[in-house]
């Protein structure tokens, strides 16, 4: 009941984050912006090639002054725009022309002028300088000359808005074209329009031409082509053309259309090849929840070895991959988090192969010597015995704080080789079968499940509020004005397109939550190894408590250190040796030779120096506080040193500035 009460909490919280959200961007002050619900052309064109239009505008204003239309002036296509008059239809008024540009008009006047050699300009005052409304007008020009007459044809071929120079986008469109007589044959009227594919232009009878267009796009061109094989037009003389043009002109559109179609014909491809896009990523999805489904509880069973005395794989596991395996808990480990015990019990393991010697000072200073070249050595053991020699100089022997100096001097590279030596021994364990790759990438994916059911869910149910909020007319008419009529459906589409996606997915997240315990990312054979490595440290760190009849030699002991410190009890299992071997502590153990050169590694671990103190000191934890100290310079040498940032001193574009200008040929507002 609780969770239900705090999803219901959430719930409303985001819608009033929704609502408050788009009432903050529909009420912007700075917002501004026009679009049409609908604008209709109804043209009439005399016997005389002149074309009378009446535009009715039904449009909605955001913060603006003025409306602009503009053409632009070709004196080869037309003659001059005269008779200009705007009717308010909400008030039944006309508009006053002043016959003066203003760039910002008041209510009620309007001017109709040709402002330079290729712009003629209606340019009327709203008055909506901070406000928003529905407001409807009419306009009605008369433009001279547009008919041409060649031999063979007459052409009315008129541009009603210019290809980006409409910055006024229309829900609806509507028009309709009328001739002064009808033509004998209605095959001898031929029609065309340009533009959005998604315009239609159709005969309505022998006389009369209709042409519609949904969603017109701010920018987007829009023009008819009219031409009458018969002559019914008395055209001024600088409009008739001495030769035959009606073949041309059929050319002409044939290419277009073949383009027009090719455009579609690209455009249903690329459909195509989105849908194949989506279509796959859906049967992905429900492959992925199959195999999901077809996990076995029984696979994931743990192994349990309580005690376990040998090594395993002691010929040829390193301490790397015992550190790897022993904190294995499913997921793929952190560097970080084992880099410290796995470099320590390496070193140790470098010693015990005599290839480095090791030794801590009555300051508890461990130094490290170079003894030999690191031949046969495994690719993680390799890492740390290569960079042990870069620090050595001639052989010399060096103190465990150069390392990190050199981790603070090298950050980057001694990263690397920690990164390189714990990869190295994680791809081992995947070569040796004892880690299933692919399903530890599943497992973790399951991990991050919920956090993606939470985020994804949440954000939906935002997106769906603030949708539905979008939709609220006072709302939505706002965010058209500016943003365009592309709003309008953009929202239903996109839930269309990603609703299906989304569902598969928190479906297959929501199983992959509920099924992660049951995913085995362990091998048979990795859950025997690491249960005999978790038996090898318990039987390390209890072995004077067991009623053991066979005493474990110190050459066995020796190997077990290592181990010891790959899995941090190390001082616990000197403890346990040092309870059944106290002689290995005596003082006088140390002046024999033959205990240095044949146990290295329990020399250095048990050094008798530091039995002098109150509290028994391991020499390991030295070694082991340096490697720590190093990995976690390099970690903050390089934090430190990644940055990012602007400054301002050049590159690309950004989405800032911008200023005012006038609207060139179209629609717009001001």
């Amino acid at each position: 009941m609780k969770k239900i009460r705090n999803k219901i909490i959430v719930i409303l919280i985001m819608a009033l984050i929704s609502v408050l959200f788009m009432l903050g961007m529909a009420f912007d002050s700075d917002m501004k912006g026009q679009y049409l619900e609908h604008i209709d052309y109804q043209v009439n064109v005399d016997s005389y090639g002149n074309m009378k239009v009446v535009e009715t505008w039904d449009i909605n204003v955001l913060n603006t002054n003025t409306l602009v239309r503009n053409f632009n002036l070709d004196s080869n296509k037309f003659g001059n725009i005269t008779n200009v008059e705007i009717v308010d239809l909400q008030t039944g008024k006309k508009l006053e022309n002043i016959y003066e540009e203003m760039y910002h008009l008041p209510v009620g006047q309007y001017y109709a002028l040709q402002i330079d050699s290729k712009t003629f300009e209606i340019a009327f005052g709203v008055g909506m300088d901070s406000s928003f409304g529905n407001r409807k007008f009419q306009i009605s020009y008369v433009v001279e000359d547009v008919v041409a007459d060649y031999k063979d044809c007459q052409e009315i071929y008129w541009q009603f808005l210019a290809q980006g120079q409409n910055s006024i986008s229309a829900k609806k469109v509507t028009g309709k074209l009328t001739l002064p007589e009808s033509v004998s044959n209605l095959d001898n009227l031929l029609i065309w329009g340009h533009g959005q594919l998604n315009g239609k232009i159709e005969k309505i009878n022998n006389s009369q031409v209709a042409f519609e267009m949904d969603n017109l796009s701010a920018g987007a061109m829009f023009e008819i082509r009219v031409v009458t094989k018969d002559k019914m037009f008395e055209v001024a003389y600088n409009k008739i053309r001495q030769y035959k043009y009606l073949e041309s002109i059929l050319l002409e559109e044939g290419v277009w259309s073949d383009i027009a179609n090719r455009n579609a014909q690209d455009a249903r491809y690329f459909l195509v090849f989105l849908i194949i896009i989506y279509v796959a990523f859906i049967i992905r999805i429900i492959v992925k929840i199959v195999k999901l489904l077809k996990i076995n509880k029984q696979g994931n069973n743990e192994v349990q070895i309580k005690y376990f005395r040998d090594i395993p794989r002691e010929n040829t596991a390193t301490p790397a991959e015992a550190t790897y395996l022993y904190k294995f808990d499913k997921k793929k480990l952190d560097t970080g988090k084992v880099q410290s015990d796995a470099v320590s019990a390496t070193i140790l393991d470098l010693c015990y192969k005599r290839k480095i010697t090791l030794r801590v000072d009555d300051n508890e200073k461990v130094y490290i010597k170079i003894n030999s070249e690191g031949n046969d050595l495994s690719k993680d053991e390799a890492e740390i015995y290569k960079m042990l020699k870069e620090l050595s100089t001639n052989q010399e022997e060096f103190e465990i704080t150069k390392l990190n100096d050199y981790a603070n001097k090298k950050y980057q590279k001694y990263s690397n080789i920690i990164n390189n030596f714990v990869n190295a021994a994680r791809n081992s364990l995947y070569n040796l079968n004892l880690i299933n790759k692919s399903e530890e990438k599943l497992y973790a994916s399951c991990l991050n499940a919920k956090t993606k059911i939470f985020w994804f869910g949440y954000i939906s149910l935002f997106l769906i509020i603030l949708f539905l909020v979008e939709h609220i007319p006072i709302i939505a008419n706002r965010l058209i004005c500016s943003g365009g009529t592309i709003l309008l459906n953009a929202g239903v589409e996109l839930i269309i397109i990603v609703a299906p996606i989304l569902i598969a997915s928190m479906c297959y997240w929501k199983l992959q939550e509920k099924l992660a315990s049951n995913i085995a990312v362990l091998t048979k054979e990795g859950k025997e190894e690491k249960a005999k490595w978790v038996g090898l440290s318990n039987y390390m760190k209890e072995y004077s408590l067991l009623d053991e009849k066979d005493v474990l030699s110190l050459a066995v002991w020796e190997k077990y250190l290592i181990y010891a410190t790959a899995f941090g009890i190390a001082d616990k299992a000197i403890e346990q040796m040092k309870a059944k071997y106290p002689e290995v502590f005596v003082t006088e153990k140390w002046d024999d030779n033959n205990m240095r050169e044949n146990y290295p590694v329990i020399y250095f671990a048990v050094n008798p120096t530091h039995n002098s103190r109150i509290s028994y000191h391991c020499s390991i934890s030295d070694l082991g506080h340096g490697v720590s100290r190093a990995y976690n310079t390099s970690r903050a040498q390089i934090i430190a040193h990644s940055s990012s940032g602007g400054s301002g001193g050049g590159g690309g574009f950004s989405g800032g500035g911008g200023g005012r200008r006038r609207p060139v040929a179209g629609m717009g507002g001001r």
